[in-house]
This record gives structure tokens, sequence and C-alpha cells, in this order.
């Protein structure tokens, strides 16, 4: 049965976000980016992950409970997932040697569900830009 592993909790409701969360495929690492306001001004931060091997995302409106339970502003870990496992049977027998790929998992306002397979995920620091 597949469960999920609450890793991180984003550090304002995504409703709260001063632009939609987006993912950003620019770089070497799939990140998703938000902003929000604090006492000093905008905030951007988000979160990227490495060593991808796929990655899936769904609309606010094709998400099903599964997709927002225990994922609504929580990045988690889907144990035992069955996305990985059809993946993983999909990549040549030598390419899978040193396979560390995990499911993670996050729900955002708006945004909808993102999903990756890879090795490892770490927050961005934050970067604040002063209100004028």
């Amino acid at each position: 049965m597949k469960s999920k592993k609450s890793l991180y909790i984003v550090p304002v409701a995504s409703t709260e976000f001063t632009q939609e969360a987006f993912l950003d495929c620019s770089g070497i690492r799939p990140t998703i980016r938000y902003s929000y306001q604090d006492e000093h001004g905008e905030v951007h931060s988000g979160i990227a992950f490495s060593a991808v091997s796929a990655i899936r995302c769904r609309s606010e409106a094709c998400c099903s409970v599964w997709h927002i339970e225990d994922t609504y502003d929580a990045l988690v870990e889907v144990e035992q997932s069955s996305w990985e496992e059809e993946v993983r049977r999909d990549v040549p027998d030598q390419l899978q040697i040193g396979w560390k790929a995990r499911h993670f998992m996050i729900y955002l306002d708006s945004a909808g569900c993102f999903e990756f397979l890879a090795e490892a995920w770490e927050v961005l620091p934050e970067q604040s830009r002063q209100s004028e």
C-alpha cells in the first residue's frame, strides 16, 4: 500500500503566494518556484530536485483527493510507489545500477500537483526584495 511521508512544509500557505507556483526547468535542476510577502517585502524561494528521472504535473482540476491529501503545501515522499516501479521497468538493466530515484509529491493551491522521481531535493535560500 502506498503511503506518504512528510518531508517539508512551505513557509506560507500557497493561497498567500504573490504569484502562482510554477515548474522551472530552465536550469540543471527542475525547480518549483514561488514568491510571497513578508514584513521586509517580496520573498522568492522554491524547491529544487536533483538527478531527476521523471516529472508529472496535474492541474488543480485534474487532481483527486489522493493528490491533495497530506500534500497540500507539503512535500512528501510516496513510499512503495507504483509510478517509480513503472518507470524502473522501462529503464534498461545496465542503467539501473545505483538507481536511487524516490517519488516526491507536493500540491500547491491553483498550481496543482507536482511529482518528481529524483534522488534528492532541497529548499532554495530565500531571496528578499525590498518593498518600495
